[in-house]
């Protein structure tokens, strides 16, 4: 393709660096671009052949091949003039006949004629290279493969077993697999992505094009992510003092918050659940802002210990507790996506928040390459490890290496927090300066040369209590004819306290409910005037043991499927502990040690867990799944140093009182 003089930029088609040629190559590249220097400048053929000795013919020809375009449309221009240099590749014009037995060769050029005479073949062949990958997920890219889809293109568009490939003795293998590769060369990215899955995400790093978003300050940027352990573990259970009984528990999450450039870890934490749910996002997210986390009192683990100084990023400098930050960067997960989580971070407390485009985890590379030290240096070192992929090492056997070695949860626990404790101390190269992440911080905050200011949230009105609390608006319900007393609805429970169980007025008044969501027992209402109605306290078999929003859920699910049955007729909770002991398996073991845990532990607040006064009267109203004046069990509230026992009556036959109800 041939253009116009006069839209020729003589600058803007130097392409080549003269001085990496050698001597006699670069003196007749230099004596040619003098000569189109001239030319495009307007001067005679006569005074370009005095200056260069080049005649007319050759200014011609050498002209013509300045102003070409290549195949990306772009000038060819001092690229043409290289001694030496093919801007035109060999176009076969003998025709193609049968070779004989022992011949050799005689085939130069034969697969660009042929694509040349089926033009659309290269098209969609091309089109069929890049889209390999998705079109066969999971399989190893294979040349053959494309091979016999080109021979089926060909035969597609017409072409006959006479001709090349067809009638060649290989089939002209190499010379396709060759044209393979060199279209594979044209794209980086795209090669990338078609020959594996590796290369969809490496592909896009190191291209020194700078993202849209960065981090320039301290909190500015700050990632959160979930991994998914690769590894068994035991969870070994107290039911009596002295006496353990152990639980094969797979495939648990590690939930962690980092900032982006300190590269220090702010909260981190297991969660022993199948997925994600929207509410360990929550929390982890408020514990991350809070940052009030303190070393675990008692290691059980030999040799184990805190570094000196080691901790949180909270609890190193607590003048980074409650820090604004800037923007909060997540994946796509259903987690990340809940209203729980949007309306928490962007209202409560005015961060941004940045999904970003499905399938690009390197814009959380902090958090990932996180969670890749954390499988290396702990993880995938256990005897019980399942491995991250078939080329890292799965065990053999790991649920029998779980046992055998003893791999306890809580064990895991404190190896994690001790480890994560550490790394906020350890000095790291590149961007920070071989400083550690609290002292990279230190310095940013009490930095003396350039005064930096870094808002911090009100404590009184983002304490944690208040955070955790969920909103709810629930309608008074009651009849006064049908002798049914004034309470509210929440996920199929009732809830009401004395006063508002003596307030016939309220009925079809709609409360504001703040929900605790570490101790579902106790809510607390506010009237449309801003009035404290006091704690409401939930009826029937809910009110006897502790137990979180999510476990409310869970339950509800599976009593409403019938997978379980109500063995404790005042307990639906300990019921549901009964039926996931008496069914273990893995989903069964996981779901008890979510629940062991939460009953062990409990709030990570005791305050939380403190119902007003008014909570105790809430048994004199009149309810259709109350179960009377029966005391309501705390032995399980509260902050557990270590796991608790359920008690004897877990362990004793089933059985119930005869008046509670088994209906909702």
């Amino acid at each position: 393709m041939k253009i116009s003089a006069l839209d020729l930029v003589f600058s803007a088609s130097i392409y080549v660096d003269p001085d990496r040629l050698d001597f006699n190559t670069r003196k007749v590249f230099l004596k040619r671009l003098k000569a189109m220097e001239l030319r495009v400048a307007g001067c005679s053929a006569d005074l370009i052949y005095q200056q260069t000795r080049i005649s007319n013919s050759e200014q011609t020809r050498y002209y013509k091949r300045f102003i070409s375009l290549d195949e990306s449309g772009c000038y060819w221009g001092d690229r043409a003039l290289l001694p030496r240099a093919h801007i035109n590749g060999y176009q076969r014009k003998a025709p193609f006949g049968e070779k004989r037995t022992s011949q050799q060769g005689s085939l130069s050029g034969v697969l660009t004629a042929t694509l040349d005479k089926y033009p659309q073949v290269k098209t969609d062949f091309i089109e069929a290279i890049w889209s390999h990958h998705s079109e066969h997920q999971g399989m190893k890219f294979d040349h053959s493969m494309l091979y016999a889809k080109f021979r089926k293109l060909l035969l597609k568009a017409g072409a006959t077993l006479d001709e090349w490939p067809f009638n060649e003795k290989r089939g002209g293998r190499r010379t396709i697999e060759k044209l393979i590769n060199k279209v594979l060369e044209t794209d980086f990215i795209r090669a990338s992505l078609t020959l594996g899955q590796k290369g969809r995400t490496h592909a896009r790093l190191a291209s020194g094009e700078i993202g849209l978003i960065d981090a320039n300050l301290p909190f500015d940027i700050v990632e959160l992510d979930a991994y998914k352990v690769d590894k068994y573990c035991i969870i070994n259970v107290e039911p009596l003092p002295g006496i353990y009984v152990s639980r094969l528990v797979e495939r648990f999450w590690l939930l962690a918050v980092v900032e982006r450039i300190s590269k220090g870890i702010l909260a981190c934490r297991f969660v022993f659940s199948s997925e994600v749910r929207a509410q360990d996002v929550h929390d982890i997210l408020i514990d991350a802002f809070v940052g009030d986390w303190q070393p675990m009192k008692e290691i059980t683990v030999e040799d184990l210990a805190y570094a000196p100084g080691s901790g949180m990023i909270g609890y190193i400098l607590p003048e980074t507790q409650r820090m604004l930050w800037g923007g909060l960067f997540l994946d796509n997960a259903m987690a990340h996506h809940a209203n729980k989580v949007k309306e928490k971070v962007r209202d409560s407390l005015g961060f941004s928040i940045n999904y970003g485009q499905l399938a690009h985890p390197e814009r959380r590379w902090l958090v990932e390459n996180t969670f890749n030290q954390i499988a290396h240096k702990i993880m995938h070192r256990i005897p019980s490890t399942t491995g991250s992929s078939p080329t890292d090492g799965r065990v053999k056997n790991p649920e029998e290496m779980a046992e055998r070695y003893e791999v306890f949860v809580d064990e895991a626990q404190q190896v994690l927090d001790v480890w994560v404790a550490a790394y906020n101390i350890t000095p790291k190269s590149g961007s920070n300066f071989s400083k550690s992440p609290a002292e990279l911080l230190h310095a940013y905050i009490h930095n003396k040369k350039q005064r930096l200011i870094f808002p911090l949230a009100d404590k009184s009105t983002t304490s944690k209590i208040q955070l955790r609390k969920d909103i709810e608006m629930r309608r008074v319900q009651g009849n006064i004819a049908g002798g049914v007393a004034p309470h509210i609805t929440l996920d199929k429970a009732k809830y009401t306290n004395s006063q508002l169980a003596r307030s016939p007025s309220l009925i079809h008044t709609e409360l504001m409910i703040k929900i605790n969501p570490d101790d579902y027992r106790y809510v607390e209402a506010i009237l449309p005037d801003g009035m404290s109605l006091g704690t409401l306290t939930v009826l029937g078999f809910w009110r006897k043991n502790r137990h979180s929003v999510i476990t409310r859920k869970i339950i509800n699910k599976a009593y409403l499927d019938r997978t379980f049955e109500l063995v404790y007729l005042d307990d639906i909770v300990l019921s549901y502990i009964y039926h996931l002991t008496k069914n273990a398996n893995k989903k069964n073991n996981l779901e008890f040690t979510r629940m062991y845990y939460e009953l062990a532990f409990g709030p990570q607040d005791p305050s939380t867990s403190a119902p007003s006064s008014d909570a105790s009267s809430s048994g004199e109203a009149s309810s259709n799944n109350s179960t009377g004046n029966e005391p309501i069990d705390t032995e399980l509230d509260g902050k557990g140093e270590s796991l608790k026992s359920l008690g004897e009556e877990f362990w004793q036959v089933p059985g119930g009182t005869d008046d509670a109800t088994t209906k909702f």
